[in-house]
């Protein structure tokens, strides 16, 4: 199996050997959606999101789960130094990670102060992911809230999604609607409202062109500079999935009509 580390100028160059030696010895791996990579309290293996997104999972005593975050490529997951990850990772689409020991990982931090100052900002980009999801969380609707997730999405996506106002969900519905801490049908009801008002437009399952975005932030009930703020503090990440249109599935630049946004869910 052959893979192209996904191309970002930032990437340290001794971060692009490590992933040409995990693809030599066999540790690029691809797992199928809902698989689980790393269990929690493991401590032996970091890794790399190159293609895809993964999901960090906790579990309740009754067996429920709850999605605390979302990595999409490129991302980094998985703890150094001696402190295991609480967390289990779980591909939230068809993923392509790049494994590390994490002995041999340590051991390049040390030698390579520009790859340990990539990771220090990749945990701090996480963070800022965090409080971003904090803000979405607090809307007191579920329409708000996927409206604040859309906006943040358009904002952080690459220039030629923003231009086209195309806005990507890494996740697939029932955990989207995990992630917004609500139901399948209450995101669905949202979405199909937004779609009536002609606010935005279903392009597929995954994809969605936003029409009216004074409209979408009105609904969201934030303060829009607020958000760009939030979103230009910590940098632009441009992931692979933003990087063209081909998801669009050939629906063009319209999306779908009203009357098939139920299709959706």
């Amino acid at each position: 199996m052959t893979h192209q580390f996904i191309h970002r100028s930032d990437f340290p160059l001794s971060l692009k050997r490590l992933a040409d030696r995990s693809i030599a010895s066999g540790r690029m791996r691809e797992f199928s959606q809902g698989e689980t990579i790393y269990e929690s309290g493991m401590n032996d293996i970091v890794g790399y999101v190159v293609s895809g997104a993964v999901k960090l999972v906790t579990f309740l005593p009754d067996g429920r789960s709850n999605i605390i975050g979302v990595i999409e490529a490129p991302g980094f997951f998985g703890r150094i130094f001696g402190v295991a990850t609480e967390f289990t990772i779980e591909a939230a689409s068809c993923v392509i990670v790049a494994c590390f020991e994490r002995s041999a990982f340590e051991a390049q931090l040390v030698a390579d102060p520009e790859l340990e100052h990539f990771i220090h900002m990749e945990n701090l980009h996480q963070l800022d992911e965090a409080h971003e999801r904090i803000l979405v969380l607090a809307c007191t609707s579920v329409i708000e809230r996927v409206s604040t997730f859309m906006m943040l999405k358009l904002l952080a996506g690459s220039d030629q999604d923003r231009k086209a106002g195309i806005v990507h969900v890494p996740i697939n519905r029932r955990d989207f609607a995990a992630y917004l801490a609500t139901t399948e049908e209450s995101v669905s009801r949202s979405i199909q409202a937004l779609v009536r008002r002609g606010t935005i437009a279903v392009i597929n399952s995954a994809n969605f062109r936003i029409l009216r975005r004074a409209d979408l932030i009105a609904i969201s009930r934030q303060d829009e500079e607020h958000l760009i703020e939030m979103v230009r503090s910590r940098g632009k990440k441009t992931t692979e999935s933003a990087m063209s249109l081909e998801r669009t599935d050939g629906y063009g630049r319209a999306g779908l009509p009203a009357s098939q946004a139920a299709s959706w869910v």
